[in-house]
């Protein structure tokens, strides 16, 4: 099935991305209120100086207001205290959580941030991705808007199946049956998609979708070159997709990650140590493949730059792998 890796290790990148966004922002607000503590007992101290500055007459009432105010300000200065010895203790809880993953996910503000930067980021790729294909069919800006609607609604199962895998411990029966679900919940949208374009169009849609790697590639890899001397321009954007599309589907995997038919449920199986240096090294030899055909597209001043994204795309699609590779780890004593 398609895209379960790319929507797992998205929300993985999301998750660690909110984590930091919820705890910054617990973090602030605790700040926040220690700081106000604070300065409420100074303006006390503040003002205790200056009713010590008042006539003799009021010495007296002067004593029973610092006495009132000292209390007031040790129970501050205590509040402070706590709110500091909380603050350290929720992030040293956070430091080393049992399973940081399943942790995460338990807090329901934690899921509804995720899910709410899964759309906005879902949605953005969408428009970039997708833009020339819109063109193509020539559609309205309404017309646009209801199938990019449909396109989330289906990028959104694959992150909500990440969702559903990371957030606490499952057997290889359980992944089974919620891949299957989250397939006909994809192939449900499919019809509607289908129905919205008409059989003339939906075959030319389905030929896009497989080109969707390399979309998102090739966009990244623009807007790293931006303007000036190496700025893409669109004949290079579309043969350079056109060349890698062809390389990746006709590349013999021996170990294929990108074809997401072969997952069953058991990503352990599937993430071994063998199995994920094997496609390292097969993703090598399909970036010098890629090379290859950019020598005949690119120009010297982009080849050099598109070689170095090559390298760091691959480093981090290896990394984002070894971190699913950790997530799926069989647990002691379980399945």
């Amino acid at each position: 099935m398609k895209n379960i890796i790319i929507g797992i290790l998205l929300v993985a990148t999301l998750a660690l991305g909110s984590l930091y966004v919820l705890q910054g922002r617990k973090t602030d607000e605790a700040q926040a209120t220690i700081a106000s503590l604070r300065q409420e007992a100074g303006e006390m101290e503040g003002r205790l100086d200056k009713q010590e500055k008042r006539a003799a007459n009021l010495q007296s009432r002067l004593h029973e207001t610092r006495a009132e105010a000292a209390v007031e300000v040790a129970a501050k200065a205590g509040a402070v205290a706590q709110l500091e010895q909380a603050l350290t203790n929720r992030i040293q809880t956070n430091a080393k959580p049992a399973n940081p993953f399943a942790e995460m996910f338990k807090s329901p503000e934690m899921k509804e941030l995720v899910q709410t930067q899964q759309k906005a980021v879902l949605s953005g790729m969408i428009d970039k991705n997708y833009a020339s294909f819109f063109a193509a069919l020539a559609l309205s800006p309404e017309q646009s808007a209801s199938l990019k609607d449909l396109i989330v609604k289906k990028s959104l199962v694959d992150a909500g199946l990440g969702v559903s895998f990371m957030a606490g411990d499952m057997d290889a029966a359980k992944r089974t049956e919620l891949i299957q679900q989250a397939k006909a919940d994809k192939d449900a949208i499919n019809a509607q998609i289908q129905q919205f374009l008409g059989d003339d169009n939906y075959p030319q849609f389905q030929a896009y979708e497989k080109t969707q790697p390399e979309r998102m590639s090739i966009n990244m890899f623009k807007d790293q070159q931006a303007t000036g001397a190496g700025a893409l321009n669109p004949d290079q954007e579309s043969h350079l997709i056109q060349a890698m599309t062809e390389e990746r589907q006709n590349f013999k995997f021996a170990t294929d990650f990108y074809d997401q038919s072969k997952f069953d449920g058991d990503f352990a199986a599937h993430f071994t140590d063998e199995k994920l240096n094997q496609f390292q090294q097969e993703r090598e030899q399909l970036d010098q493949q890629y090379l290859a055909r950019a020598r005949s597209i690119l120009s010297p001043d982009q080849l050099g730059p598109f070689e170095k994204f090559l390298v760091s795309q691959r480093q981090m699609q290896f990394t984002g792998m070894r971190m699913a590779q950790k997530m799926f780890a069989p647990k002691e004593g379980g399945n």
